[in-house]
């Protein structure tokens, strides 16, 4: 057996808190001697001392670690509860990343304020497109990038490759609102149904959702900008896309729409987006009142 500055330096622990785990009857050592006072614990009860630890980082209290232990919870049940932490730490650290990264952006952004980048800004007229989509409010921007994964994992097996084109968002939202986000999402339609003489009017994607078929409106004049890079990026291309209409004097007139050209590869944030935004010269400002 070992003293417990021993057994402190076997465990990676202090002996301050061996000791006020004995205190409260957590653990205790496995003798005392009771003459000098001397406490000595075995390398057996390390397995013991390691679920508290475990536990603990779960952030559960020492009350309730010790109504777990003394409940006899498996060595796999306190081993799900770490996989669960574990996963729960990862996605912090995930959004801390792209937190970070959204930062450094605006940062980027602001010391980019006042310099005249070369835009390759394209105004173009968009006929009418046929589009196979469904409208939700979206949490936030991951839940809409697990449903294109899901769309693009379904659609294509079901349906002829030759009438989907790409994927497109129409931005239904008023207002930016990275917590509720209006957007409709599909596939622009190529007007070739292939076998079936006819592309369908609805898609059963799942039970909750189902796809349906409509016209996106023709757009005589929309200004157009490609994204390259990461999506939490995105709204760099926006503030450069919006720049160079107001230098225009020109007016926002509708919906914008984004347009996957080129889907981020699995593992990656990057993607080729083409952001497209209605515009006009005449008239009067157009104006939207505040919702």
């Amino acid at each position: 057996m070992f003293r417990i500055g021993e057994f402190s330096l076997i465990a990676q622990v202090s002996g301050r808190l061996l000791r006020y785990y004995d205190e409260i009857g957590l653990l205790s050592p496995e003798y005392t001697d009771p003459q000098t006072g001397y406490r000595y614990y075995s390398a057996a009860q390390l397995p013991h001392l390691n679920r508290i630890l475990v536990l603990k980082e779960l952030g559960l209290g020492l009350d309730q670690i010790a109504r777990l232990l003394s409940q006899g919870a498996s060595s796999e049940e306190i081993r799900g509860m770490l996989l669960l932490r574990k996963a729960q730490i990862t996605q912090a650290m995930q959004d801390g990343l792209d937190q970070l990264h959204l930062v450094e952006a605006r940062l980027d952004q602001m010391d980019a304020f006042g310099q005249t980048p070369v835009l390759d800004v394209v105004v173009k007229a968009i006929p009418s497109q046929r589009y196979l989509a469904l409208r939700e409010v979206f949490p936030d921007v991951a839940s809409v990038r697990r449903l294109v994964v899901h769309m693009t994992t379904i659609v294509p097996h079901k349906m002829p490759a030759s009438s989907l084109g790409q994927i497109a968002f129409v931005v239904h939202s008023r207002m930016f609102d990275p917590d509720a986000l209006d957007f409709e999402v599909g596939f622009l339609l190529t007007g070739n149904p292939g076998n079936s003489g006819k592309t369908p009017t609805a898609f059963q994607l799942s039970e909750e959702r189902v796809l349906t078929v409509h016209d996106l409106p023709a757009v005589e004049m929309m200004a157009t900008l490609v994204h390259v890079g990461s999506i939490t990026d995105i709204h760099r291309t926006y503030g450069l896309l919006g720049a160079w209409v107001e230098q225009q004097q020109w007016q926002i007139v509708g919906q914008g729409r984004q347009v996957l050209l080129q889907l981020p590869q699995p593992g990656h944030d990057d993607a080729v987006i083409e952001l497209q935004i209605p515009v006009s010269k005449a008239g009067t400002p157009y104006l939207q009142q505040d919702m």
